[in-house]
Formats: structure tokens, C-alpha cells, sequence
């Protein structure tokens, strides 16, 4: 979806899109510009019954990554082509790009779970208003 957007634009095909990540600096150096900031977060969903250790061990990978690619980001941007269909990349220059999308580590609160909640029950985003049943401490893990 995000580089069918992406394509949309660059053909003009529509007169906007939401990017990010790679899509986003690709139109920026393409010529387009910013129309307004947004921002999003993302969760972890954890299905099975992984070992916890391994859970600890897999984060602790994902942090020790985010700080090499705060500490030197142009080090890693040339992997952005990985994700692009090919008939872009002799379009691409990654060496000015950003570093994307960043991890943060932060805990999922009680506060930011009922109002994602409320903000998805308000916009009617499930036809059937089915969010489920489980409860905060029920989905969390620390």
C-alpha cells in the first residue's frame, strides 16, 4: 500500500499522499515537498508462547540497532533499496536520506491503551464496534 501511494504521486496520479520511511525521502528528493507533519506509533504483537529470555534478547537487538543507526545513520541508508521495486533504483540516491522510522522504547500505558481504544470505538473503525474483551493487563507484557 505505502508504495502504491507513493507510485500514485509520483505519476500524478493523485495530488497527495501520506509517506514515510524510504517512500517519503524518495519523493523529497524527487522534488516534492512536505505539505504537513504527522506521526504514528506501532506496537508489538506477540502471538505463541515465546520464551521471555528470547523476547528480552530480541529487543535488546532492536535497541543496540537504534543506536548504531542514530550514531551513524548514512552508514545504513543504501539498505532502503532492499524494500523499493527495482524499476526505481537507478533513480535513487539514499546517501542524503534520513534514517526512517525510529524505535522508541517506551512502555504501552494503561492511559495510551484506553485511548486508542476510544479514538478506534469513535471512528466506528470495526463495522461490528467489536474492539474484544481483553483488558490492559491482559495484553501487555513487561
Amino acid at each position: 500500500m505505502l508504495f502504491k501511494r507513493m507510485e500514485l504521486l509520483i505519476e500524478r496520479k493523485v495530488p497527495a499522499a501520506t509517506l514515510f520511511s524510504g517512500p517519503y525521502y524518495f519523493a523529497e528528493q524527487l522534488g516534492f515537498r512536505k505539505v504537513i507533519d504527522t506521526t504514528f506509533m506501532i506496537a508489538t504483537m506477540i502471538t505463541g508462547d515465546p520464551d521471555p529470555e528470547d523476547l528480552r534478547k530480541y529487543f535488546a537487538a532492536l535497541r543496540r540497532a537504534q543506536r548504531d543507526i542514530d550514531l551513524r545513520p548514512e552508514l545504513y541508508t543504501h539498505y532502503y533499496r532492499r524494500e523499493f521495486p527495482v524499476r526505481y533504483h537507478p533513480m535513487m540516491d539514499t546517501r542524503r536520506w534520513g534514517p526512517g522510522e525510529r524505535l522508541v522504547f517506551e512502555p504501552y500505558t494503561q492511559e495510551a491503551y484506553d485511548a486508542s481504544r476510544g479514538w478506534i470505538a469513535e471512528r466506528e473503525i470495526f463495522a461490528d464496534g467489536n474492539l474484544g474483551s481483553r483488558q490492559y493487563g491482559e495484553v501487555i507484557v513487561s
